[in-house]
């Protein structure tokens, strides 16, 4: 979910850096194959699962970057003893120096991301590939295959280069919980309230104030796909929210703070509408967060609400991946 793309373009402003990519993977093994973790001279963003290994593999890249010589480095690490962790798998990683102004950084897109391999040169270009599988190897012939990342002519990988647009109305206690759950994670907040006064001092860099009455105006402008999270301070705002957004009908997720008795009220009252169909509501989710969790503390609603909204994204790409 860590937008790394976004982060490296930051990185790349202030000097080269280390894109770190797990690549392979045997046994048990803290992240999955495809992780990343951008290591400069002074600055590291993201994890590879934490631990000796990353320790390790940090120090690693920063002599790597230091050094003259190979613009990559494929790296194989056993997670015994000797790394001080009980994992007990293997994980080989490749280390990928960055410069300033690198022209795949500078073209950025959602698409396939192909790294080409020539005797300790790399090239980087993006692809119009697909495949079911988002991370794969490409050998000289044009075959693709999985595993044996040292014999690899190049490297495929899915890079999605924009955040999951969510669009958050409220900004009252649960409102803010959230948005700080939200923080590390690839999601672009619109996040609307018409009492500035509601909003933190500093909000989360993922995150875009909008101090407006007009709610439903935002809706309208909504890209489709879009997620939406509903929880005002007004029964009838967050009504004419729900209305708006299911007549779109286009909403990967339309979320409502409340009780069952709030979700039938407003099912009844959007059904007389006659702009919302039984098919639309299914799309209402109300109450919000994963089942099982009863406490109404902000905090604990954020972390349940944030949960469900990771679930619906990896359905969502498990589904179009099918």
């Amino acid at each position: 979910m860590w937008d790394w793309l976004h982060r490296a373009r930051e990185m790349a402003a202030n000097g080269p850096f280390v894109i770190v990519t797990i690549v392979e993977t045997s046994g048990s093994a803290p992240r999955e194959v495809g992780t990343k973790m951008l290591v400069s001279d002074q600055n590291q963003y993201g994890t590879i699962g934490g631990g000796n290994l990353e320790y390790i593999i940090t120090d690693q890249a920063r002599k790597f970057l230091a050094a003259e010589g190979a613009d990559y480095q494929f790296q194989n690490y056993a997670l015994g003893p000797l790394l001080e962790q009980c994992c007990g798998g293997n994980v080989t990683v490749l280390l990928e120096r960055t410069e300033p102004g690198a022209a795949f950084l500078l073209e950025a897109r959602h698409g396939f991301l192909k790294t080409s391999f020539h005797g300790g040169a790399l090239e980087k270009n993006w692809v119009d590939y697909f495949s079911l599988d988002p991370f794969y190897f490409q050998d000289e012939a044009g075959d693709t295959f999985h595993g044996k990342a040292r014999d690899a002519a190049a490297l495929l990988e899915l890079v999605k280069g924009t955040a999951n647009r969510l669009y958050m109305f409220g900004a009252g206690h649960v409102g803010r919980a959230v948005a700080t759950a939200l923080a590390p994670l690839a999601f672009e907040v619109a996040w609307v309230d018409a009492r500035a006064s509601e909003f933190p001092e500093q909000i989360p860099c993922n995150h875009t104030q909008y101090v407006t009455e007009d709610y439903c105006a935002l809706v309208a402008e909504a890209p489709p796909g879009a997620l939406y999270l509903v929880f005002t301070h007004n029964h009838q705002r967050d009504y004419a929210l729900v209305e708006k957004i299911l007549a779109r009908g286009d909403a990967a997720y339309c979320g409502l703070i409340g009780s069952k008795t709030k979700r039938a009220r407003f099912q009844a009252k959007l059904l007389k509408s006659g702009l919302v169909d039984e098919k639309a509501l299914e799309n209402m989710t109300c109450p919000i967060g994963i089942s099982g969790i009863a406490s109404k503390e902000p905090a604990v609603i954020a972390a349940s609400v944030v949960a469900e909204l990771l679930q619906v994204i990896h359905t969502d790409e498990t589904r179009i991946k099918a």
